[in-house]
């Protein structure tokens, strides 16, 4: 038996704990927590409390703190506002004054527990006390409260009544209408912006907590499914992976379609490390990125003034791989005559330098990629068609990112992890609402372009940054058509009608998504039948999510 499957119930409890501790100071420096405490420093409140949570299980009673009500005046600690004295710290100096100042502590704790709402009561002294409880993942967390203040007027009056209300509790207490003169009176508008301000916290920590605990998870997700540089969830891109094992072990031409940036250079290098060569040189080249004829002279070498700056014999890319895998990107770009090159290299392992008449051999495996559909273009006559079947032995297809939404997740966060060490900073974190747009985005650049729009946010925002919609760039809300259209696609075929395509289904998608699907509106909008929108969702492969 596996005895790394289970965890002995000790370590399992233990771990539980050190996962239940939250690092409430940490939390004071989060971008709009600051904000929300310096606006209670300038209201003059003069002090802010917290009881963090206990997460231990007890069947007989529901507890924070250190697990009684008796204990949980103890478990309270100063939360942002601190180090001022107020006027509870005088009462706690007199016996009867402490056991009134821990009962209405007491109460209003255990009464933000059983609300959702901020909690306001007048205490046994006459001053006001708000509390309310920090929830994420449908827990408790803790409770903050807020206190040392009094409603109402600092006047004659208003000095009176709390003499009166502390007055009539026993044994004199020296000092006390100096420390009356002290308090902070607030009247009902003022504490009405205080209960705003503690629902506004609340809420900020609770979203916060919650989203690094799914932080959690998700790395350790990342994790499980991290492949050598692919993080996938996708069913058909685990396939591939599958698959990859048993074609690494052939000597079989390899061609990947993807769009840019879905991974195939990563696929290629797998490929490469399962097979037999894998001790062997991997060599890259982008065949889009250079012109015939620097390709050719990086493919294969050149001699010696064969051109101008050819002062030296050079080895070429293929020679360079020798035993070893050679992978072409975007082959589709490639011009016919060295199509034929190439054909015959793979054919019969032979091929010429630039400029030389020494047939020169190698032995190397071919994996290629290319975002374009070779089949349409050798009906065009721009690609040959028995290179594409030298190619094409096994053919392997990436999704997309927009077809791969569990991927987006734990993408978003690795590459959190990974700009956030690069960076130094520590606990940012994306809301709930920036993970839903996140989902719903056409991602034209796939994840390459999760990855920029990643390390873009990370740049821009510090420490303990709790990241919202308005931090993301303005694409994800002012779309017009997708980015994968390149100008240098203008010379394909039918150009403008996938441009156009593109466009409508763009529109199609960010309308259905405004009006949660209310297909007889949209068509109406469209100026076409329920039926015909229907034929256009099937034709655009549009799917409904998260509405």
């Amino acid at each position: 038996m596996d005895t790394q499957v289970t965890q002995a119930p000790s370590e399992s409890k233990k771990k539980a704990e050190q996962d239940a501790v939250i690092d409430w100071e940490r939390l004071t420096s989060l971008r709009v927590t600051k904000k929300v405490l310096d606006a209670f420093r300038n209201l003059d409140v003069p002090a802010m409390f917290l009881t963090p949570v206990n997460r231990r299980k007890d069947a007989r009673k529901k507890y924070l703190g250190h697990g009684s009500r008796k204990m949980l005046a103890e478990a309270e600690m100063p939360f942002g506002i601190k180090g001022r004295k107020i006027f509870s710290d005088f009462l706690k100096g007199h016996n009867t004054g402490r056991s009134k100042c821990e009962e209405d502590q007491l109460q209003i704790v255990e009464e933000a527990i059983n609300t959702h709402e901020v909690v306001v009561r007048e205490t046994h002294s006459g001053l006001i006390n708000a509390a309310v409880a920090v929830r994420g993942g449908g827990k408790i967390l803790g409770v903050i409260r807020c206190a040392g203040f009094a409603s109402g007027k600092p006047d004659a009056l208003g000095v009176a009544k709390i003499k009166e209300k502390v007055g009539y509790q026993g044994a004199p207490m020296p000092g006390l209408e100096e420390e009356i003169k002290k308090i902070v009176f607030f009247s009902s508008e003022k504490i009405a912006v205080v209960v705003n301000l503690m629902e506004m916290l609340s809420g900020e920590l609770g979203s916060y907590i919650e989203e690094l605990n799914k932080d959690k998870q998700t790395t350790e997700e990342i994790e499980k499914h991290y492949y050598k540089g692919l993080i996938t969830k996708n069913p058909v891109i685990l396939d591939i992976i599958r698959q990859i094992k048993l074609i690494g072990a052939s000597e079989s031409s390899v061609i990947i379609y993807g769009e840019s940036g879905t991974g195939k250079e990563l696929i290629s290098q797998l490929i490469h490390d399962h097979s037999n060569r894998s001790d062997k040189p991997l060599v890259t080249i982008n065949c889009a990125a250079l012109t015939e004829t620097i390709l050719e002279a990086e493919l294969f070498g050149y001699k010696k003034g064969a051109f101008t700056g050819a002062t030296a014999d050079k080895k070429g890319l293929f020679e360079a791989a020798d035993k070893g895998t050679v992978f072409l990107d975007e082959v589709g770009e490639m011009s016919l005559a060295l199509q034929v090159k190439i054909l015959r290299l793979i054919q019969e392992g032979t091929f010429m330098r630039v400029g030389d008449t020494e047939m020169r051999h190698v032995d190397v495996r071919i994996v290629s990629a290319t975002h374009r559909d070779l089949r349409n273009l050798i009906e065009l006559g721009k690609f040959r068609e028995d290179l594409y079947y030298r190619l094409a032995v096994v053919e392997l297809t990436l999704p997309p990112l927009r077809e791969r939404p569990e991927d987006i997740p734990i993408l978003i966060h690795h590459f959190l992890n990974e700009f956030q060490e690069k960076t130094g900073k520590q606990g940012i974190t994306f809301s709930s609402e920036v993970m839903g747009i996140f989902q719903e985005y056409y991602w034209p650049g796939n994840v390459r372009e999760i990855r920029n729009e990643i390390e873009r946010v990370v740049a821009l925002r510090g420490s303990h940054s709790l990241i919202k919609g308005k931090d993301l760039s303005k694409k994800f809300f002012y779309e017009t058509y997708p980015e994968g259209v390149k100008a240098g696609d203008e010379d394909e075929e039918g150009y403008i009608k996938k441009m156009v395509e593109d466009f409508e289904k763009s529109l199609l998608s960010k309308y259905l998504r405004k009006h949660k699907w209310n297909k007889t509106k949209v068509a109406r909008l469209c100026g076409i039948t329920r039926q015909g929108l229907n034929k256009k969702i099937v034709k655009y492969r549009l799917d409904r999510r998260k509405f």
